[in-house]
């Protein structure tokens, strides 16, 4: 079991490095089409009839004026609607939450198949990554 946690601590480290050495420069966005790993770092979905019907598409991320911004697109996968809340969590360089609970929740209503672009600015720049949170309403 400690060796499963060493490996873990491992990953979880050089991901935070990677992460931190894409935002770090100031002006630089990071722009891509997340893989399995990225949305699971950066989404938490908390409901489970949902887990499988929303995704993120897309992430970008930036530092504005010492400040962390992100953008990603919201994706509903299916051809039904899905009325959503949403709200970021913060973390400071070691994991750490920051300003919790500070945003509200967001309702909105992804149609059929449709993407939606989600931005938030971290709270202070102390804030080096970030999790969307999103429930069903």
């Amino acid at each position: 079991m400690k060796k499963h946690h060493y490996f873990a601590k491992l990953f979880a480290s050089i991901l935070l490095v990677t992460l931190l050495n894409g935002c770090s420069t100031s002006g630089i966005e990071a722009i891509g089409k997340p893989d399995d790993a990225d949305v699971k770092k950066h989404l938490l979905i908390h409901n489970d009839a949902l887990a499988k019907k929303i995704t993120i598409s897309d992430m970008r991320s930036r530092e504005v004026g010492g400040l962390l911004e992100v953008n990603l697109k919201l994706t509903n996968l299916t051809s039904s609607d899905k009325a959503v809340a949403y709200r970021f969590s913060w973390f400071d360089g070691d994991e750490f939450e920051v300003e919790i609970g500070t945003d509200a929740w967001t309702p909105v209503n992804l149609h059929g198949a449709q993407s939606m672009s989600v931005h938030g600015v971290a709270p202070n720049g102390s804030v080096k990554s970030y999790r969307l949170n999103v429930k069903g309403q």
